[in-house]
């Protein structure tokens, strides 16, 4: 159990520092795309380039933020709920998060066109669809192993021998006795 935690943990680090260098390159890009702009030499397909980095950001960021819980949640009504029923929702939405994850990394699979490309530049798609299904795969991964937290708490409550330790409120790790 300790092994399938620290392994969904590193490829959430991965996928995290992968965010964090994409999101300094696009930087990187919209500055050198804007004074060549202003220059007078504006670089064709600028745009374009702009958009595949950000895609990539946003998906190699989505395993770390169900990991520190950072997606935007409206709680007005679920604060309300008795907890059993928030356990319940919050075990229901991770097993959904899991079968979309994992749907939407089949669907990229098993559709893959190697042939596809962009229209500007002809950039080919498939290994930026690659990239977005470890992304997917990695949030899926994240996603199993809340699910794995969340069932250890209610086990935890009812006397069974794993432990929840919370050292800190957004990173979850689970231990035994």
């Amino acid at each position: 159990m300790k092994l399938l935690m620290k392994t969904v943990d590193g490829i959430t680090a991965i996928n995290k520092w992968a965010a964090y260098g994409i999101a300094y390159l696009m930087v990187a890009m919209v500055f050198i795309f804007a004074a060549a702009r202003t220059l007078g030499s504006p670089i064709i397909g600028d745009v374009e380039l702009v958009q595949f980095t950000m895609v990539l950001m946003i998906v190699f960021s989505l395993a770390y933020t169900e990991k520190t819980d950072s997606h935007v949640a409206i709680t007005l009504i679920y604060d309300k709920l008795p907890a059993k029923f928030q356990l319940v929702l919050r075990l229901v939405a991770k097993i959904l998060t899991l079968l979309f994850c994992f749907l939407v990394c089949w669907v990229f699979v098993s559709k893959m066109n190697y042939l596809s490309t962009s229209s500007l530049l002809g950039i080919v798609f498939y290994p930026f669809r690659f990239l977005l299904i470890i992304g997917f795969f990695a949030w899926g991964l994240e996603a199993f192993r809340l699910f794995i937290v969340e069932l250890a708490k209610v086990k935890g409550k009812e006397g069974a021998s794993v432990q929840v330790k919370n050292e800190n409120p957004n990173h979850l790790t689970v231990g035994s006795e």
